[in-house]
């Protein structure tokens, strides 16, 4: 097989990987997109909003003081607003989570006032563990949503390269040398050198 035949070969190939990398990457933007609408229509209801910087403790704006007062409508703020929840959680029962409170409030012969306490607490534990879980879960599917965006953006850059290097490799066929003992007939047609007895 003479060079022209193997750059057109390889030029082909590239082409129809070309086409297969920019159709899949668009179609991951497309989902990365998807991914972020939804997770911002899921939160945007939940009228979630970071107290203004003057009302946040020292401690509170060094955790998530670039959010103050915004409301969590992406997951990057839905991560920031689990960790200022978790500030506060460690404040209810120094530090123990719902599954020690909880446990705690039910050991036999606790005195019943201490033990409608921590049942108080593990309430609230249970409740502020619960919606860092959702807040977590949003940040989680928003990460995934925008590096399949950012995955589309360079297949199809890619796509676009390699299209471009496989019309370089067509254009170079057209230039490459015919196989030795190759020529051209009358009509043009490739005709191979007649054999001697």
């Amino acid at each position: 097989m003479g060079r022209r035949t193997w750059d057109q070969v390889i030029s082909g190939a590239a082409v129809l990987l070309a086409v297969a990398l920019v159709v899949l990457g668009v179609a991951a933007i497309y989902g990365g997109n998807f991914g972020q609408e939804n997770v911002q229509q899921r939160l945007e209801p939940q009228n979630i909003t970071f107290p203004p910087a003057e009302a946040m403790t020292e401690e509170e704006l060094a955790e998530v003081g670039e959010f103050a007062g915004q409301k969590v409508v992406n997951g990057e703020q839905a991560e920031a607003f689990s960790r200022y929840i978790g500030l506060h959680l460690e404040e209810v029962n120094d530090g123990a989570t719902y599954s020690e409170t909880s446990a705690a409030a039910r050991e036999e012969g606790l005195d019943p006032d201490t033990a409608a306490e921590l049942s108080a607490k593990a309430e609230t534990l249970f409740k502020g563990e619960a919606l860092r879980s959702i807040l977590l879960n949003a940040y989680g599917w928003w990460t995934v949503a925008s590096l399949a965006e950012w995955v589309g953006w360079g297949m199809v850059a890619a796509g676009i390269a390699l299209a471009l290097l496989a019309i370089l490799g067509f254009r170079h066929a057209t230039k490459a040398p015919e196989p030795a003992g190759v020529g051209r007939g009358v009509n043009g047609r490739v005709e191979e050198p007649a054999v001697r007895a």
